[in-house]
């Protein structure tokens, strides 16, 4: 991989991973203000993969192992965003965007559930897109 391309992933993995972490916090300051609580295995898979492992990631892509970090930003953000999707989109509940109230706080429940979803379709795309630079097979 090119020096160029090295440094194309670097960024685009620390935007990425930067703006999710962004938009979680505003998302968890919604779920805190709605009072929308989350199981243990909920609470840990967001701990763990929604918010460790991409921040792991981008670390392993700064520190030059660019094939592990690009492959763990892939998948983490690929669980993300289907966790995101069953629970803030089909599956009915106090989760869902559909049950929020007509509030500050409901607004920035469901905007920022959608901002997870494409931030974390992002993050999956580049992982992907850098990972198969990195193989040489585009």
């Amino acid at each position: 991989m090119t020096t160029r391309v090295n440094r194309s992933a670097l960024y685009a993995t620390a935007t990425i991973v930067l703006i999710h972490l962004l938009v979680n916090f505003a998302h968890g300051w919604a779920h805190r203000q709605l009072e929308i609580g989350l199981t243990t295995f909920q609470s840990a898979f967001v701990i763990i993969v929604v918010l460790a492992l991409p921040l792991l990631a981008l670390q392993m892509v700064w520190a030059a192992r660019i094939p592990a970090g690009l492959r763990l930003l892939s998948a983490s953000m690929f669980a993300a965003l289907m966790f995101g999707l069953y629970h803030h989109f089909l599956l009915a509940g106090p989760d869902h965007i559909h049950s929020q109230p007509d509030s500050t706080s409901g607004a920035i429940f469901v905007v920022s559930s959608y901002l997870l979803l494409i931030t974390e379709a992002i993050g999956t795309y580049i992982g992907i897109h850098f990972l198969r630079g990195e193989q040489g097979l585009r």
